[in-house]
């Protein structure tokens, strides 16, 4: 694995960000199984009780091109992830993020889009698109927050985000 610079959260605990790689399948496998129900459904808008291996598959498909992850490490485990998968022929990705409950409203998610934001525009993507459960307040208030020209529909119970990639925008100092 390749060391990364550690960024410090709202209460001063340190994580370090890095690609995420085919070696982090057990890792994958643990974060879930400290995931909330409702923080699994949030995040995958329906019930999973566990990953099956095609998901892990998919989860871990990436060629850090088209397709990236950014993984915040505790120690060894992972404790968030925030990806990318490019919309073929765009210029747009699709967005998602988890957060382990217990490391959930410390900040993480702001680092875990900061850096996944650097490494989409070094790739040409300047949009991202996500869909969001609409009572995933926490989620929208991060996207807000992030990409201040972002734009919002409700369609359902969910919300589809379209997120502008805007240079020096969004991503205040902390």
């Amino acid at each position: 694995m390749k060391s990364q610079p550690a960024v410090a959260l709202r209460d001063g605990t340190e994580v370090e960000l890095r690609p995420l790689e085919r070696d982090d399948r057990q890792r994958l496998v643990r974060l879930f199984g400290r995931l909330s129900p409702e923080t699994v459904y949030r995040r995958f808008l329906s019930p999973i009780r566990a990953p099956s291996e095609g998901g892990l598959d998919r989860l871990l498909d990436l060629d850090h091109r088209e397709r990236e992850a950014v993984a915040a490490m505790s120690g060894e485990e992972v404790v968030g992830v925030a990806r990318y998968s490019r919309a073929p022929g765009t210029r747009s990705a699709d967005l998602a993020v988890v957060v382990e409950d217990a490391w959930q409203g410390r900040g993480l998610s702001h680092f875990l889009l900061k850096r996944l934001t650097e490494l989409a525009r070094r790739q040409g993507i300047d949009r991202f698109t996500a869909t969001i459960h609409s009572e995933n307040r926490p989620a929208i208030g991060v996207l807000r927050r992030s990409f201040p020209a972002a734009s919002f529909r409700l369609n359902g119970t969910e919300v589809e985000a379209e997120l502008p990639l805007e240079p020096r925008l969004g991503f205040p100092a902390r």
